[in-house]
């Protein structure tokens, strides 16, 4: 670490004191506020770490210099859409970022941070903070959480880990699959994971062997007293009740070298003292899922896993009628069982319009379900849509639909008009209808988060004042939705929009992005004015078309009406280059009352300002 030219005596003496940090530990504490606030920059994480819970105790926090090195570490991070994380773990994301580069890629060693540290002093610090382990292509070096010098981490990282990522396990199981199945094994049924991504899956007997953790609270019952016939949609069962019986373990024909016990038995240190090795429980499975795995493994385990809690499915081909009448099946026979624990459910690219009833119909005790639909291109091809039965009450609380084509708010306004307990609501791409809105407001009525995006609203206006009138909702986003597309006064509309939102006074957070609101967007500065002004605290007005001289009317008239509360505000994706001068204002002007959430998006040199007005 040098000593950049011109800097002062102060700063030279900062420098040397952070080199020799390993004598002068202690007595840097009673340093001065001003000058550890300088030092902290300068030391290696190692000592950092150290130090940071003295400095806390002198009002000192090393949040920044940690988000600081988060952002020399994630190279892409410029990239991606900037957002307020006050409550981000910063400390805990570096580290756990830096174990994955030492043990899995390579570490670029050009920050104070890292020096005077070797690799296995980094590995060593860094991992008691990995709480998700993701395993790439690397099988080499995940092997060498096998070997006997990186047992102790190994060991570490059963105790902290909580998610397992395998992001390639196609190409994990190339090479060393024998030490790869003993790393998972230790963290899967002798560690804390409980949750499993799972993406390009590999062979089945994997896939077998990977959801064999589902021991449930009543050991895997059988659910054979389940009738033949899906009450779902009318298909007949294809999972035999004798196989669900059968363990899957004894159902899996595993080499006798790649059994867990013999791997245990194997790398001697870590022999089980028991005369079996524990089974663990996946609670949480995020996969891609082909047609094969639906029609075998997922429809034969899937009744007896009463542990899961959550299920995500996805796949990049159409999920048809009868691999989704397979798994509907499944699911309706493991929801007969009473020790069933799911209550997350999402699976992506269904084709066909019918499945969010048949789903719901199955699941009747499901909390959260999230469904991607292809509808029919042909619309004689669409089926009836399945009935509740009467009075049929449901247990959902969170609902997320997207439509990839044409398709009515019609389908599924019955699972709105039966979940009196939904208090989150998404959609995206639904035609809507004047119904929906006074089925939210009538059915609806712990409704606290409403998400429509890619919807046209246009010709709705009436019917959001009146669920306004009526909601208790805490977060509002109508993102592209077209709010002001018919409006020949756009006053007409967001003024009696803005009265309604401060009536709502549990709102916290508004996001309009993608409205053409343009030098509307003034309008919406009214939300903090009179007497009633409204308590929100994240306003987005991202990708509006909002122009310098607008922002800062914008800005007089918040520095006029000074809101009680600290907002963050979302100006990204606006074209504010137009007039840096101005937009300089503007933005020391809100600076004492928001935080802003800016870019240095070049609108000249792109099209995106213009198709967001067209």
């Amino acid at each position: 670490m040098g000593i950049p030219d011109g800097s002062s005596l102060v700063q030279m003496c900062i420098v040397k004191v952070a080199q020799n940090i390993d004598v002068l530990e202690r007595k840097v504490l009673n340093l001065p506020v001003s000058l550890l606030k300088d030092l902290l920059p300068h030391l290696n994480i190692y000592y950092l770490d150290r130090i940071e819970t003295a400095a806390a105790t002198k009002g000192i926090s090393t949040s920044v210099i940690w988000a600081t090195i988060w952002r020399d570490l994630d190279q892409t991070w410029r990239w991606r859409a900037k957002s307020a994380l006050p409550n981000q773990d910063w400390k805990q994301r570096c580290l756990e970022r830096l174990f994955h580069m030492v043990i899995f890629t390579q570490v670029r060693r050009g920050g104070s941070y890292l020096s005077n540290l070797s690799d296995s002093s980094i590995l060593s610090m860094t991992v008691k903070h990995v709480r998700v382990l993701s395993l790439h292509t690397s099988t080499k070096n995940i092997c060498r959480l096998a070997s006997g010098d990186l047992r102790p981490i190994l060991s570490t990282l059963e105790k902290g880990v909580t998610s397992l990522k395998l992001l390639d396990a196609k190409a994990l199981f190339k090479h060393g699959r024998k030490y790869v199945l003993f790393v998972l094994h230790r963290l899967l049924d002798h560690g804390s994971v409980r949750e499993v991504v799972l993406r390009r899956n590999p062979d089945s007997s994997f896939l077998s062997w990977l959801m064999s953790r589902r021991r449930g609270p009543q050991g895997g019952l059988s659910v054979s007293t389940a009738p033949e016939t899906s009450q779902a949609d009318g298909h007949r069962s294809v999972v035999d009740d004798g196989e669900l019986e059968e363990p899957a373990a004894k159902r899996l024909a595993l080499d006798v070298e790649e059994n867990p016990e013999v791997l245990c038995s194997e790398f001697s240190s870590f022999s089980s003292s028991a005369d079996h090795c524990p089974e663990g429980q996946i609670h949480s499975l995020d996969f891609e899922v082909s047609k094969c795995e639906i029609l075998t493994t997922v429809s034969h385990i899937l009744p007896t896993w009463l542990c899961l809690h959550t299920l995500h499915l996805h796949s990049d081909w159409l999920i048809h009628e009868e691999e989704m009448s397979v798994l509907v099946e499944s699911l309706r026979r493991l929801f007969l069982n009473p020790g069933c624990s799911l209550t997350d459910i999402s699976i992506s690219h269904i084709c066909g319009h019918t499945h969010l009833i048949s789903v719901l119909r199955a699941c009747p005790t499901l909390l959260s379900l999230s469904l991607e639909i292809c509808p029919p291109a042909d619309r004689n091809a669409w089926r009836q849509q399945p009935h509740f039965t009467e009075n049929k009450v449901l247990c959902l609380e969170k609902l997320s639909v997207k439509s990839t084509g044409p398709m009515t708010v019609k389908c599924f306004l019955p699972a709105l008009t039966w979940a009196p307990k939904l208090n989150s609501l998404h959609m995206t791409g639904i035609h809507l209808s004047r119904q929906f809105f006074h089925t939210l407001a009538g059915s609806n009525p712990l409704l606290k988060v409403l998400k429509l995006e890619d919807i046209n609203l246009a010709d709705y206006h009436q019917e959001i004042l009146h669920f306004l009138e009526y909601s208790v909702l805490e977060e509002l986003s109508l993102k592209d939705c077209r709010l002001l597309d018919k409006c020949t006064v756009k006053k007409d509309f967001l003024v009696p929009f803005v009265e309604a939102l401060k009536g709502i006074s549990s709102l916290q957070s508004l996001m309009l992005a993608q409205n053409r609101l343009a030098t509307s967007a003034i309008e919406i500065a009214n939300l903090f004015s009179g007497c009633n002004p409204s308590k929100i605290t994240k306003l987005d007005l991202s990708s509006n078309f909002i122009l310098p001289a607008e922002l800062l009317e914008f800005a007089q008239l918040l520095e006029t009406f000074r809101p009680v509360q600290r907002l963050t505000l979302d100006l990204r994706f606006n074209p504010l280059d137009r007039d840096p001068e101005v937009k300089g204002q503007a933005l020391r002007k809100l600076i004492p009352y928001c935080n802003i959430l800016t870019d240095d998006w070049d609108s000249r040199s792109t099209m995106a300002d213009h198709v967001s007005v067209m």
